[in-house]
């Protein structure tokens, strides 16, 4: 796992999403910004919005976000926030 970007979803209630990605984007405070293996390190506040996240398996997934926290360092994300219904079925990259 050290050569993957290793991402955790969590809410109060439960663990929504783990697992090696290619990359998640989402809704900073200051803006939309996409996180990519080997990011530098960052700690950002996140406002509503969607956050897309591509598996290492090409599938494309999407989680609603109504504020929260992203914490990423050394290749694994963690994603804080208040609730994440995943937005529809997961769908395949074209």
């Amino acid at each position: 796992m050290i050569n993957d970007l290793y991402l955790e979803v969590v809410t109060p209630e439960k663990i929504c999403f783990e697992g090696a990605v290619g990359m998640v984007d989402v809704p900073g405070v200051m803006g939309r910004f996409t996180i990519l293996i080997d990011h530098a390190p960052i700690i950002s506040t996140l406002t509503t919005g969607d956050i897309r996240v591509i598996g290492k398996d090409g599938i494309e997934r999407h989680f609603k976000c109504g504020g929260g926290v992203v914490d990423c360092k050394e290749n694994h994300i963690v994603i804080l926030i208040d609730q994440a219904p995943e937005t529809g079925e997961p769908q395949e990259e074209e």
